[in-house]
């Protein structure tokens, strides 16, 4: 079981989170911006040279993942990945080439110079992999060269365009017929601050494509956090434009080609700037994704909770079972039957919601009681806390009750106290997380 929960755990922490990008193209520049919105603490912008083989790229990602979610290369090719949902009935890709992952992006970069390149090279692969699976997201990624000229790949579908203004958020190309029924904010956002703009305008006003950046990335309220790094690459220039946590008042340049003439070097983004309290506030606030300690005593009540459920579960029928043999429905046997039912029950909906905390790491930032994009389980087990807080203390009682009177066997009263201290320092997390403030 634990095997399942770390197998489960390491799939969803892969998966990248909401984002926004957008490209401009304007009398023969073209300007492409990444806002990348996420809860990871290890961000980092790395080089990677070019040897005889493969070309200088620059990438920009976590150290906890095995590949980059963006990039740019010495010839002004760029990418970056968005998160999709998990889609059914994809177009068979059974006859194309097998074995490409996300991971192969990289050579992608290494190998193309132009959308058209990169176009030539994925066409011919299964694109599949980038489906996810019913249980897990899956993803697009979005390609722009100097020339203006983009691309989208999902998978199954590859579209290329050439719209002076194009942007992009969580949502399918190829599924989306109006653009206009996109209703994803930071999407619609920078769609109105395009509007009726002129390539002059653009290019007169050197901090256009900042502002744009700013008026699309995002901040909760909560913890402070929403837009954890930004980048903006001027494609022609090779020019990459750094900004870190939503603040768009501090920048870092790098020139690529002073950057790719150096050894592969690698900079962490949050050194790179200076002290940021939001920043602090945010990266202090611990969630089983980012603080070990939690993650195992997750994990070890989740398979806690589980036992529990089961045990209880058949302790219950196999004291019902003879009780209705003896027909001494009055037995010492038969007192507090019903506590037994009641704690298969909660067990089994805690161990559940482990699972829900542990892979749906935007509960503890949004607020509370959450609610799903989209109607879901996940909106009814908002209010489990609520249901602990409401139970625990007739649970505690009956524990005390039934351990004075020793009504039940030794090991079930010990699981019982055992289940009732896990229950409470479950709910001591979930007031930390803010789960019960459905006022703020």
């Amino acid at each position: 079981m634990t095997l399942i929960f770390s197998l489960l755990m390491f799939l969803s922490f892969d998966i990248g989170l909401s984002c926004s990008m957008y490209k401009i193209t304007f009398n023969g520049k073209t300007m492409v911006g990444n806002n990348e919105d996420s809860w990871r603490l290890t961000s980092q912008i790395w080089f990677e040279r070019a040897t005889k083989d493969k070309f200088g790229v620059a990438y920009v990602g976590y150290s906890d993942k095995s590949g980059a979610d963006g990039a740019i290369n010495e010839f002004g090719l760029v990418y970056d990945a968005f998160t999709l949902p998990h889609r059914p009935n994809l177009k068979d890709q059974s006859a194309k080439k097998q074995g490409l992952s996300y991971k192969n992006f990289k050579l992608v970069m290494q190998k193309c110079k132009t959308v058209d390149e990169a176009y030539k090279f994925l066409i011919e692969y299964d694109l599949t992999f980038l489906n996810g699976s019913i249980l897990f997201n899956g993803g697009m990624v979005l390609f722009v060269d100097k020339t203006g000229k983009y691309m989208s790949v999902e998978a199954d579908t590859i579209i290329i365009g050439n719209e002076k203004k194009y942007i992009l958020a969580n949502f399918s190309v190829a599924n989306t017929t109006d653009l206009s029924t996109i209703k994803i904010e930071r999407y619609c956002k920078g769609v109105d601050f395009l509007k009726n703009k002129t390539e002059n305008q653009m290019e007169e006003n050197p901090s256009f494509s900042t502002q744009l950046s700013d008026t699309m990335s995002v901040c909760r309220k909560r913890v402070g956090d929403g837009t954890l790094y930004t980048t903006i690459y001027d494609l022609n220039e090779g020019i990459i434009y750094l900004y870190f946590f939503h603040n768009y008042k501090k920048v870092v340049k790098f020139h690529l080609k002073d950057e790719l003439a150096k050894e592969n070097h690698t900079f962490a983004i949050p050194a790179l700037f200076p002290v940021n309290e939001e920043y602090q506030k945010f990266a202090n606030f611990k969630t089983p994704q980012n603080n070990k300690i939690i993650f195992y005593f997750m994990l070890f009540s989740g398979g806690l909770f589980l036992f529990s459920s089961i045990y209880f579960l058949i302790n219950f029928l196999r004291n019902s079972s003879k009780n209705v043999q003896n027909s001494t429905p009055n037995s010492s046997n038969s007192n507090f039957k019903s506590t037994k039912l009641l704690l298969f029950f909660v067990n089994l909906v805690l161990c559940y919601y482990c699972y829900v905390l542990m892979t749906n790491q935007a509960i503890f930032y949004f607020p509370a009681p959450y609610q799903d994009y989209k109607f879901s389980l996940l909106n009814v087990a908002a209010y489990i806390p609520f249901l602990m807080l409401l139970l625990i203390f007739p649970l505690i009682r009956n524990n005390i009750k039934i351990a004075k009177e020793q009504f039940w066997g030794g090991f079930a009263q010990k699981l019982f106290v055992v289940n009732n201290v896990f229950f409470i320092l479950l709910l001591c997390l979930f007031a930390y997380w803010g789960l019960f403030n459905v006022f703020n």
